[in-house]
């Protein structure tokens, strides 16, 4: 309760009344519609998992940077890793603490477990010197990144083997594979904010970091990348967009997404308590500005050379294209918005069979996760908002029928069809469109 109104104080700060009221009212209604209750996985499914034999070894490391971890923090976690129903792992707690809290606690655990590492750090290099010793230490094909505080389902690592051997079978070692996750309180007594993800969207990712846990990647790509320190903070988030940007600069253009990989099922828990960003957002803001700076670099290394500013929502951003965006970005073909009637999003973001993505959802409201007010890739936005592409307008009246600019104004239905017929010819040529929710048109 505390730190929802300290949460709202800081939000009011910020952006303001108006943007604080619908905050609340979303937050609110967030409340009354999206109910969740963590399922764990059953005991029949972890036994069957337990049972399985695999025709190539595959070593799974997972390592964590500690530093002055409460005990039972601690001990939570690595349960929650020597519980896992794969067992080709091996767990590398690398330990830059002053005290010997966190060594009594791997040590009493050595015990009883094999695969468990304790790495004792000279110093504390920070959390991504500390993170770098831990990889460089570790032994594994793949390497997974878990805080000293938070936890995984023991179906976790095992998902991730799956993912890994379906992905190799179809177009090679995939080099990222990601999960869902959700929060928990300080005391594993509640589960909250569900955050079931996209699949990968490299525009999406410009906005903030949806993929952050649970993270696993090829070992040799990890150690050839590390963490870098001047993005302490936003550290990992920068460790995807490089290796986003790794992807697309090794594999062909049509195929680099297919080496990132996303697992559909809520397999980490992020402990929120007053020290996390699970927890307050505004406990570490220096690491939204850290983001911030890792978005920026990641454009300027695909080119793209735009200032990239904080959205109202801490640790949320967006690329602030020039008017003429396909100067900025010759890579999109279509820009589209959200279409709103009686204040309500009625159209915009589609799908390819023409469902609307945000359909019914209030303005003002952003959406779980904030989603609704982020820039992202899109299957299909409709013509009655859309920027084209000057070389691209023949190819819309083409396929749509009608003139461009738009002479007479077009029915919903009418709207839908002829919108998903342009746009299916654009992701035939590869050509990118782009979402953004602050190209508003109200019918």
């Amino acid at each position: 309760m505390f730190g929802n109104i300290k949460r709202t104080i800081n939000y009011y700060k910020k952006n303001g009344l108006k943007d604080t009221y619908y905050a609340v009212c979303e937050r609110m209604w967030e409340k009354r519609h999206c109910k969740y209750t963590f399922e764990p996985p059953a005991e029949e499914d972890l036994e069957e998992q337990r049972g399985k034999q695999y025709a190539r070894p595959l070593k799974i490391s997972v390592v964590v940077p500690a530093y002055e971890t409460p005990e039972v923090f601690l001990q939570d976690l690595i349960l929650s890793v020597v519980e896992q129903t794969y067992q080709q792992y091996e767990l590398v707690i690398a330990d830059a603490s002053q005290s010997g809290k966190v060594k009594a606690v791997v040590r009493s655990f050595q015990e009883q477990y094999d695969g468990i590492v304790y790495l004792p750090l000279a110093e504390n290099a920070g959390i991504s010197g500390n993170t770098n010793a831990a990889i460089e230490a570790a032994t594994g094909d793949y390497i997974a990144l878990l805080d000293h505080d938070d936890m995984i389902t023991p179906d976790a690592l095992y998902l991730i083997r799956e993912e890994i051997d379906k992905a190799t079978e179809s177009v090679g070692a995939p080099v990222l594979v990601y999960t869902d996750e959700d929060k928990t309180d300080r005391y594993r007594e509640r589960y909250f904010e569900p955050y079931r993800k996209r699949d990968f969207d490299p525009e999406l990712l410009f906005t903030n970091n949806y993929i952050c846990h649970f993270s696993a990647f090829r070992a040799d790509v990890l150690k050839e990348l590390k963490l870098r320190a001047e993005f302490d903070g936003a550290q990992d988030y920068d460790l995807i967009l490089r290796c986003a940007h790794w992807c697309r600069e090794q594999y062909e253009e049509k195929e680099w997404m297919k080496y990132i990989r996303h697992v559909p099922k809520i397999v980490y828990h992020w402990r929120t308590h007053p020290a996390s960003t699970a927890g307050d957002t505004s406990a570490k803001e220096y690491a939204y500005e850290a983001g911030r700076r890792a978005v920026q670099d990641a454009l300027k290394a695909e080119g793209i050379d735009v200032p990239v500013v904080n959205l109202k929502h801490l640790g949320f951003y967006r690329a602030e294209y020039p008017e003429d965006i396909f100067a900025a970005r010759p890579d999109l073909g279509v820009v589209g918005g959200p279409v709103f009637q009686h204040n309500e999003i009625v159209s915009g973001l589609m799908n390819g069979k023409g469902e609307v993505v945000f359909r019914e959802l209030p303005r003002g409201f952003s959406g779980t996760v904030h989603i609704a007010a982020l820039q992202q890739s899109a299957e299909a936005v409709d013509l009655r908002n859309m920027r084209i592409r000057e070389d691209l307008i023949p190819l819309f009246e083409k396929s749509t029928g009608l003139t461009w600019p738009l002479e007479k104004e077009v029915d919903a239905e009418q709207a839908k069809s002829k919108s998903l017929r342009f746009c299916a010819k654009l992701r035939e040529k590869g050509i990118g469109i782009l979402y953004d929710p602050q190209q508003e048109k109200n019918l």
